[in-house]
């Protein structure tokens, strides 16, 4: 699939000129690294999933971070998040020196948590969803918008069994303790099922037999790692709308839709 402009592009290019570092979180498999290595060519790049990069970065990260030549792109910073405090040191000994650092991570609560600690004031922050329908006309609200399925539509529905699985055993049990795996499975189903409608957490937990909290910490997961939105409900009293936050479910594909 040939590259297609994304949306952001224009402000991640001006953040670069303005911050730092650039933080571009999002979905797992949704072009982040595509994005950043096509904006940023000429940048060195490390892929912390490498089972020798991360042990190097544990155990002396900074001689790792020393030795590489700036402008650098860390691709899946989450693996190792204690860099971010180190990377934090470089960037204080030259503040004036922008868009040195680059970093890619799909699961955003530990992410997010590093950035906040470590990065507060010195990176800009984005979010990269799947394709939406004025990026290509080749997203639907029916199958979404992900670069890999749009690439080979015949091979969807493999493509979204697995990317459930990989996701169920990395994402989710990385953050939340999911003991029943068949009934998260379960959970997912029944929400999608529901998309574009009024959240009831109670009609959700009663048909698969846990507690309304249980959907109400299953929803925060599947939130926090861009799988869903939770739209609020428009009113013209703006205490209200924040207020009745969080009354109607859209899954993270589906950008344009209302």
């Amino acid at each position: 699939m040939r590259f297609v402009p994304r949306d952001v592009q224009p402000t991640v290019l001006e953040a670069a000129r303005s911050f730092p570092a650039v933080v571009v979180t999002g979905p797992r498999r949704t072009g982040k690294t595509t994005l950043l290595r096509r904006l940023f060519p000429r940048a060195n790049y490390v892929l912390l999933e490498d089972p020798d990069v991360q042990a190097r970065a544990r155990s002396d990260p900074r001689a790792l971070i020393e030795e590489l030549r700036v402008p650098v792109l860390f691709d899946e910073i989450q693996n190792v998040p204690d860099l971010l405090a180190y990377i934090r040191t470089r960037i204080d000994r030259k503040p004036r020196a922008m868009g040195q650092w680059l970093f890619s991570g799909s699961q955003e609560a530990p992410l997010m948590q590093g950035v906040s600690e470590s990065m507060a004031g010195r990176a800009a922050i984005f979010q990269l969803l799947p394709f939406s329908l004025g990026e290509t006309d080749r997203a639907s609200l029916l199958h979404g918008g992900y670069p890999e399925v749009l690439a080979r539509p015949a091979s969807r529905g493999l493509w979204f069994s697995s990317y459930i699985q990989t996701y169920l055993e990395r994402d989710v049990r990385a953050i939340v303790n999911v003991r029943d795996l068949a009934t998260f499975r379960r959970f997912l189903a029944l929400l999608a099922s529901r998309h574009g409608q009024i959240l009831n957490k109670t009609g959700i937990a009663a048909p698969l037999g846990v507690s309304v909290p249980t959907i109400g910490d299953w929803l925060h997961v599947l939130e926090i790692t861009g799988q869903i939105m939770l739209v609020p409900p428009y009113f013209e009293n703006f205490g209200k709308r924040l207020v009745r936050f969080g009354t109607r479910l859209l899954p993270a594909g589906d950008q344009h839709a209302s």
